[in-house]
């Protein structure tokens, strides 16, 4: 197999109708293409590898003193939290279980898998916490 290398020109993401699965085309510099269809499991793992090599280089960057102060992004909550904007579940084909996603505010994603007591248990700690919407 030959390996091609050059810079990632375009990416261009595509989801399926039944949220399924997503179609990536990768595009270097010299116009050579990839494709790929993964599901939401294999996606979700991409994203969250590809995170973690962001964080891993703005670490090494900072560490070497390579950051000019306009670039030096909002450390945002503390290590561990995530500001929920979007969340999205439902239950596994395959048995009970229930999966899902949690989405940040700036655009990180978490994946999530539970079982149905764990999710009812989820559930009434949050309705228990949450102040009312509206009073009867």
């Amino acid at each position: 197999m030959d390996f091609l290398t050059g810079t990632l020109d375009k990416l261009h993401v595509g989801v399926s109708e039944d949220g399924r699965s997503c179609m990536m085309m990768f595009v270097d510099d010299s116009k050579h293409t990839i494709h790929c269809v993964v599901d939401f499991a294999e996606f979700n793992s991409l994203v969250c590898r590809l995170n973690d090599a962001a964080g891993e280089m703005a670490r090494r960057r900072t560490c070497d003193g390579d950051v000019e102060k306009d670039e030096q992004a909002d450390p945002g909550p503390a290590c561990g939290t995530l500001n929920v904007a979007f969340a999205e579940f439902q239950r596994s084909p395959g048995d009970q279980y229930i999966e899902g996603a949690l989405i940040g505010d700036t655009g990180e994603i978490v994946g999530i898998r539970m079982c149905p007591e764990v999710a009812c248990q989820l559930t009434k700690a949050m309705l228990l916490t949450a102040p009312a919407a509206a009073s009867c």
